[in-house]
């Protein structure tokens, strides 16, 4: 089920406010479009945190355990441009749950006005000794999924 703005009314979501620094910007004092894939990273894990998912405590050594969540896939749809001296709110959420993969949405609003849509493909791995990376993709437990239910 999607409302108009295409959100899950049931998708738990978290924001970010932050302001543009002469530092995020190119010569023309817009923000480097590479700029908001590691805001896109921030928000993700700024995402987890909220809902007492610190990657940083969860990370396991053991065979099986959380490894992380590697990105298979980054885009980005920029609508309006960001520029110095500009505030920025980033709404994040999960959009898409699989077995193993998942999909995290962010929405970039300055001063009222849709920025920027962005999208992660994530793929949950866990652990693996037979592995050349000591990881694999794994299943993600249901009550993971569960911390992100606004229900």
């Amino acid at each position: 089920m999607t409302i108009a703005n295409g959100l899950r009314p049931d998708m738990f979501k978290n924001r970010l406010k932050r302001h543009i620094h002469f530092s995020d910007c190119d010569p023309a004092q817009i923000v480097f479009y590479p700029r908001y894939f590691v805001w896109f990273d921030q928000a993700t894990e700024s995402l987890f945190r909220a809902v007492d998912f610190c990657w940083e405590e969860k990370l396991g050594k053991e065979e099986g355990e959380f490894a992380g969540v590697p990105l298979l896939g980054a885009s980005a749809d920029f609508r309006s441009a960001c520029k110095m001296g500009d505030d920025i709110e980033i709404e994040t959420w999960i959009d898409d749950w699989q077995d193993r993969k998942f999909t995290v949405k962010h929405a970039i609003h300055n001063n009222g006005t849709l920025a920027v849509l962005g999208e992660e493909l994530r793929v949950w791995v866990v652990r693996a000794a037979d592995r050349p990376a000591g990881i694999r993709a794994g299943p993600i437990p249901a009550q993971v999924k569960a911390l992100f239910s606004d229900n």
